[in-house]
């Protein structure tokens, strides 16, 4: 749409100017008419005008006053003069400054005058597609240059130095900047939902609308669960993460959380990248907040048990003995609040231990790894505990081999092909089955050589298959019927495990 005003000292030219076009019909809108000059101008103050029509000759302020005033204004603006016989030389100055033509009032006919108008509306037109392919070079040339930088800043964090050419910077890279580091929470629960590769397309499409919605900075996805963002210092970072996460993050079925630091120049990046990691581990003491400034860390005098001092401890075993000393160490571990990697290590220390030369060594580095994956210092005290007791339970019932009860997994399988296309869980198959759920995973591994949700995921994508064969069901409605929820997740996965976009795979299978 194009906007109009009318400028004419006569009524009845006035008048007719407006009544001779239908103006809606041309794609236009009529702001208003006016008598002078200097009310036109108050009016363009107000709203943006693409049409100037106007008459030479008025009082108070005339209209080539008019045109030159609002020129500064709209330096775009088009410009029809509206003349009398004997104004031809205020019409060719007019011309010289920028007019698109003149009309004549004596001879004035509506088609002649519609032409001109359709000649402003197209050189409007001209000059937006103009207008928006620069912007869209520039933007593309600015994207570019950005994604450009992420690659040396990759290459930065993986040399772990500096490189001389990042001297060169944006206007936004001048001062300060601010260093984001996110991490995906629950990333188990999220893998037992969605499937391992759930989590690594979300963060590329995080990665793309980061660009897309912000115009300054720099996105790197640097793992599979995690995502760093280098912005410009701002007053308030909490403020600034918040609008990450309204902006970009909330459309996701994921939670993260955050860790950031601010560095005085691009070339601390390393030491930025690393402060912010260290500040994200706060997480695992405080899991109900989700964003963590960088402090420098406090003093301490705290070493990890080594593996005689724990036998001294914990052996011979003993039930209270070592719920006692467990829960000793987890009041230290929380009152010095120490590197949780050194905690998770300490906790594997003790079941290894404890059950070393007693269980499956299969069985054993299953439950370290599960101790190691652990995000919260309370996660990890329940889960140790919960294990000790599970090995306990397995010593005493002679049951120390992981060995696969057939009868047990045809009635796992049997259960799953009946509830895969809804929410299922490793839990609920585990419940169903009365036994836990971390030895129903490592027996499930062994019985079929896949993982719980790698399974049910080959599962629902067969049935996705055959839905898209057989029916005539809209993608999302297939995604639905077979157990997807998030209709972008389930065509990114089915193009990876098929290698065709659910669309072509219909379109070749239904020939």
């Amino acid at each position: 749409m194009c906007n109009v005003i009318i400028v004419d000292d006569e009524p009845v030219i006035r008048f007719g100017l407006k009544a001779s076009i239908n103006w809606e019909a041309e794609g236009l809108t009529l702001l208003g008419d006016f008598p002078n000059g200097e009310e036109a101008i108050k009016a363009m103050s107000e709203n943006p005008v693409d049409i100037l029509i106007t008459d030479i000759k008025m009082p108070i302020m005339d209209g080539l006053t008019l045109m030159k005033e609002a020129l500064k204004i709209f330096p775009n603006l088009k410009v029809i003069l509206v003349s009398s016989y004997n104004d031809f030389e205020y019409v060719q100055e007019g011309l010289r400054y920028g007019a698109i033509d003149y009309v004549l009032k004596p001879t004035l006919e509506p088609d002649e005058f519609l032409q001109l108008i359709k000649k402003c509306v197209k050189k409007i037109r001209e000059e937006r597609d103009i207008n928006t392919k620069l912007h869209l070079v520039d933007q593309t040339k600015l994207l570019q240059e950005r994604k450009q930088l992420e690659q040396k800043l990759k290459k930065m964090l993986l040399q772990g130095k500096d490189h001389p050419y990042l001297d060169h910077k944006e206007a936004w890279m001048s001062g300060s900047l601010l260093v984001v580091y996110a991490k995906i929470d629950d990333i188990d629960d999220v893998e037992e939902r969605f499937g391992d590769l759930y989590s690594s397309f979300a963060l590329e499409e995080i990665h793309e609308r980061f660009y897309s919605e912000f115009f300054e900075g720099v996105c790197l996805v640097i793992g599979e669960t995690e995502i760093l963002f280098l912005l410009k210092e701002v007053m308030s970072p909490e403020q600034e993460i918040n609008q990450l996460k309204k902006s970009i993050l909330e459309d996701f079925d994921l939670n993260f959380s955050f860790g950031y630091h601010v560095i005085r120049d691009l070339k601390d990046i390393n030491n930025g990248v690393k402060c912010s990691r260290i500040a994200y581990k706060k997480r695992f003491f405080h899991p109900e907040q989700d964003v963590f400034k960088y402090d420098l860390p406090n003093e301490h005098n705290y070493n990890r048990l080594k593996a005689e001092q724990l036998k001294q401890f914990l052996l011979p075993f003993d039930e209270k003995k070592v719920k006692n000393f467990i829960e000793d160490r987890y009041e230290q571990w929380n009152k010095e609040e120490m590197d949780p990697d050194e905690i998770q290590q300490e906790a594997t220390d003790i079941l290894t231990n404890l059950f070393y030369d007693k269980l499956d060594l299969t069985l054993l580095l299953a439950k370290c790894s599960e101790l190691n994956k652990t995000e919260t210092l309370d996660g990890l005290f329940s889960l140790l505990v919960k294990q000790i007791d599970e090995c306990s339970t397995l010593i005493n019932d002679q049951d120390d081999k992981p060995y696969v009860d057939n009868g047990l997994m045809e009635e796992a399988l049997e259960y799953i092909h009946q509830y895969y296309t809804e929410m299922l869980t490793l839990q609920m198959v585990a419940d169903h089955i009365h036994i836990s759920r971390n030895y129903f995973s490592i027996l499930f591994k062994r019985y079929s050589d896949k993982n719980f949700i790698d399974y049910v995921i080959d599962l629902r994508i067969k049935k996705a298959a055959e839905l898209l064969m057989n029916t005539s069901l809209k993608v999302y409605e297939v995604a639905k019927k077979s157990g997807f929820n998030d209709v972008k997740y389930f065509s990114k996965l089915f193009k990876k495990m098929t290698g065709h976009s659910p669309g072509d795979y219909r379109a070749e299978h239904q020939k």
